[in-house]
This record gives C-alpha cells, structure tokens and sequence, in this order.
C-alpha cells in the first residue's frame, strides 16, 4: 500500500507548505498595504474639506430679527435686521400658520454694513389678515439665517 501511494503522488508536483504558508501572509500583507494606503488618503481628503467648511462657517457674518411689525391698516410688514459685518441678505420669507408666503416689497439682495439695521417690508394683503395667522420670518445670507417666530409688534 505505501509502494502504491508513493507511485500516485510521483507525477505530481506541489508547493511545499511552508513556501504557500509564506505566500500567503506576503499576499496579506500587501493588501493590507494598499488598503492602509487608500483609507490614510480618504480621510486626508475629508478632514481639508472639513477644514474648509469650518473656516467658511467660522468666518459668517451674523445676523438677527431685531423686531417684526405689523400694520394690518397698510397692509405691510417691516422686519429689522442687524448684522455685525458686511454682508447680503438674498433671502426673507414672511409666513402664514398655512406656510403661504406674504409678498416679498424689498429688492433682495440687500446690502447690510456692520452694526447697522435694514428694513425689509412685506405686503400682508390676504397672507396675513390677522395675528393669530402669523407663523414667523426667515432671514438669510450667502452662509446663515435667521428665524423670528415670537409675537410681533402690533398684534
């Protein structure tokens, strides 16, 4: 039995198994390598775009609702924003409780100096024909808004 099995196995050629085991871990630790390589450039790639975004925001000009009015005799809304830096405003939006908007009067954008105060006026017409119909003003900038959503002047 051992002359025959000595036989089959005597037309084959293989790789002994410490050259395969070796093989083995060179193929790993080549993989890991690359692996190591690629994940070491992703997270290079994301943490300057997060840098990036952060200097951005960091850099915002603020802005606030000082205060909001209603004139339901004239049918306008004025909204007072101050900022503490040169900036644009490119967006306002004065809303109903149904999210229906109140007509935009002011031409935006709307150039705002540091500690200054700007007005953007609103027409109420049907939108707003009370105060209990009122639901708040959005204010914004190339990089940040604002919200006032508490009672205004004149209810």
């Amino acid at each position: 039995m051992h002359a025959s099995s000595k036989a089959s196995h005597a037309g084959h050629k293989g790789i002994s198994p410490l050259i395969s085991t070796v093989l083995i871990i060179a193929i790993g630790v080549i993989i890991s390598m690359t692996l190591l390589s690629w994940s070491s450039a992703v997270t290079q790639s994301h943490q300057a775009t997060v840098t990036n975004r952060s200097s951005n925001i960091v850099g915002c000009v603020t802005i606030d609702i000082r205060d909001v009015y209603l004139d339901f005799v004239a049918n306008r809304s004025a909204v007072l924003v101050w900022s503490n830096g040169n900036t644009d405003i490119i967006s306002a939006q004065l809303l109903s409780k149904s999210g229906a908007q109140a007509t935009l009067n002011t031409t935006l954008p709307l150039a705002i100096t540091a500690g200054s105060i700007q007005t953007i006026y609103f027409n109420l017409s049907t939108t707003i024909p009370a105060c209990a119909n009122f639901s708040q003003v959005i204010v914004s900038t190339s990089c940040i808004s604002d919200r006032f959503a508490e009672t205004p002047r004149g209810c």
